[in-house]
């Protein structure tokens, strides 16, 4: 201890001794310092230094654990909740009614009535009665302003049925229809006045048909329809005519888009008319193919038709097809097409064309369409509209016109000429929805027609045009509004120096207006020829304004 004071003293004492001498002797300091303002003592800041020890461990420790699972059975305790059983919101479905009755009356002394009469809704047959009347007994006023009487009347009762079986679904009907007009349309240059008796016409048309067709759900089956039909039809002069048809097709899908199938049809006329009687048949078989992919469908057929008409017989063979391709899927197609066919006229047809037609008048020949072409395009704006624009053109031989018989001093009566046209059409179609409560539709026509013989296509417009709108509030107010429209027509004419009559174009609109006071019953207001009269045929005027009023009542 003595010896570190020691040692201690012995260092102080030569850190003393090496100091300079001028520490210790100074000389004294003469300044004058002048004070501006109070002193202020100011601490600056200083900057840390962040010095953190760092220490390395040498010594490293390993994990190392042991455990032993001793296995033990779990049982769970499973505890069910019933679920409330869901519910299906089923389609609710209409209620049927066994009967339908339909009254109602009109100017021109024109009484009008339906009645239907169905069973109710069942999974194997159905059966029904249906009859329609109406009738006008009113004056049309002809060129020379003299007033004729001009009535007409329509009757026809039909009972009908189905049964439906497990793969198939057979259908059958038996009816009757009477009707009759008059000659009213007499030429106006003579000084004549017609009774009532002498110009009336009747027909009678006493029918039944037989369907039966394939109902069957796999896709792989063959589908099958057989069906046939059976007219017994006269007139006042007892002019009858047996006019009996058969139709058979059967199709079957091959997978990935295709099918195929075949159609037979065959016709059987046998007549025996003031004009001349006649056996004629006629048979058509058509093989046919489609195949369709997302983006086109090609149709194929051909079509073979035999006609046996006065001992003679011909056959005709014309080919079918059509291509069409999705331009813009839903919104634009475009297609292509030829095709062309055989068109059979007897007597029942012809009258119902023109029932001005001279009694007991055989069709002398069929139509034969040789060849046509056509193309367009179809599709829609939205989901609530479409359209359609289409052209064609073909060679007809044998088109019948309807021109005055003038060996009649009346010239009251038609007879059929024949002629061989170039036919090109243009047709444009429009249809829409507007809201959720209307629709409307516009159609089209424009035809150029160019015969061989003849001057003119005798009481064919070049222009047609029809548009309708449909008006549904609540299904409680229902409104139909239909526009026609026909362009002028001409008639062959025999007088000497006037080779032809002009018929003018006319308009005409249709409305009917319906209250639907309950499901069941309705009152109902109908209006027909708002623009007036026009000739339909050469000579014949129709009934004017027509204002029709009922109701309907379903029980």
């Amino acid at each position: 201890m003595i010896m570190n004071k020691w040692l201690a003293n012995i260092i102080i004492t030569a850190v003393l001794v090496s100091l300079p001498a001028g520490m210790w002797a100074q000389e004294p300091i003469s300044k004058e310092v002048k004070v501006v303002k109070p002193y202020v003592p100011t601490l600056s800041s200083a900057s840390k230094i962040n010095l953190l020890p760092k220490m390395e461990d040498t010594l490293r420790l390993s994990t190392d654990f042991k455990y032993i699972i001793t296995p033990k059975n779990f049982q769970p305790v499973y505890k069910f909740s019933p679920l409330k059983p869901a519910r299906m919101e089923s389609e609710s479905i209409s209620k049927l009614y066994h009967s339908y009755l339909k009254l109602g009356f009109g100017n021109y002394l024109t009484p009008q009535g339906e009645l239907h009469i169905n069973t109710l809704r069942k999974k194997k047959s159905s059966a029904g009665v249906y009859l329609k009347h109406i009738s006008s007994y009113g004056k049309v006023k002809l060129d020379n302003s003299e007033k004729v009487f001009a009535g007409y009347g329509d009757t026809d009762f039909l009972t009908y049925g189905k049964k439906i079986m497990k793969k198939a679904v057979l259908n059958g009907e038996l009816g009757v229809n009477h009707n009759w007009n008059h000659y009213y349309g007499y030429d106006t240059s003579i000084d004549t006045s017609l009774a009532n008796e002498d110009i009336r016409l009747n027909f009678l048309d006493i029918y039944s048909g037989l369907k039966l067709h394939s109902i069957n759900i796999d896709s792989d089956k063959i589908n099958y329809e057989l069906g046939g039909t059976y007219h017994y039809f006269t007139d006042k002069f007892n002019n009858p005519e047996h006019e009996i048809e058969f139709e058979a097709g059967l199709d079957k899908a091959l997978g990935e888009g295709q099918s195929a199938g075949g159609r037979l049809t065959a016709t059987v006329l046998a007549s025996e008319l003031y004009g001349g009687s006649g056996h004629n048949s006629f048979i058509g078989i058509e093989p046919w193919y489609s195949q369709a992919k997302d983006e086109w469908k090609l149709d194929l057929a051909l079509n073979i038709s035999i006609e046996m008409r006065n001992g003679n017989s011909r056959a005709f063979f014309y080919p079918k097809a059509r291509f069409e391709f999705n331009v813009i899927p839903r919104y634009l197609t475009s297609y292509v097409g030829v095709e062309g066919g055989l068109d059979i006229y007897s007597y029942k047809n012809m009258l119902n064309i023109n029932p001005y037609m001279v009694p007991g008048q055989v069709p002398e020949a069929t139509t034969n369409r040789k060849l046509f072409f056509s193309g367009g395009f179809q599709g829609s704006f939205s989901r609530k509209s479409a359209w359609h624009l289409r052209g064609s053109y073909g060679l007809i031989d044998d088109m019948y016109f309807f021109v005055n018989d003038t060996l009649s001093e009346l010239k009251n009566q038609f007879r059929l000429e024949y002629d061989d046209v170039e036919l090109g059409q243009v047709q444009a179609e429009l249809s829409t929805a507007i809201g959720g409560s209307a629709s409307l539709y516009v159609k089209a026509n424009y035809y150029f027609y160019n015969p061989a013989t003849e001057t003119r296509a005798w009481h064919k417009a070049n222009v047609d045009a029809v548009a309708g709108l449909r008006y549904d509030l609540k299904n409680k107010i229902l409104i139909d509004l239909d526009v026609y429209y026909t362009g002028k027509r001409y008639a062959k004419s025999y007088v000497f120096g006037v080779p032809e009559t002009e018929l003018k174009g006319f308009a005409d609109m249709n409305l009917k207006i319906e209250y639907r006071y309950t499901r069941i019953l309705s009152a109902y207001l109908s209006i027909n020829n708002m623009f007036g009269s026009y000739q339909r045929w050469n000579q014949y005027n129709v009934q004017g304004f027509l204002l029709r009023a009922g109701f309907t009542y379903s029980l």
